[in-house]
């Protein structure tokens, strides 16, 4: 699934303006990215935690140049799936 079939399926089963549904969606993930931005953790129940961390500076081998080099720390975010989303995940294989 991508974010047009997103909006699209939005939008079907709410009976909204497609364009209203992407504008929508743009509102939820602006406010998301905002969120992390401020290194503030995002909760949503039923489907999980966004969290930011800071990764450690790291030694890597480059195949190109056959030498070592150093990646620098960064921020990155990590998803945890809620426990219902898990089991609805679970319950879906179980049936196949």
């Amino acid at each position: 699934m991508n974010y047009q079939d997103l909006t699209q399926k939005i939008s079907a089963k709410f009976h909204l303006r497609r364009s209203f549904s992407k504008k929508l969606l743009d509102l939820i993930s602006s406010e998301i990215t905002q969120e992390l931005r401020r290194e503030k953790r995002v909760y949503l129940r039923a489907l999980g935690v966004f969290h930011p961390i800071q990764r450690p500076a790291r030694r890597y081998y480059d195949l190109k140049t056959k030498k070592i080099k150093i990646k620098p720390s960064h921020k990155d975010i990590v998803f945890r799936p809620g426990k219902h989303l898990l089991r609805q995940i679970t319950r879906s294989k179980k049936s196949l």
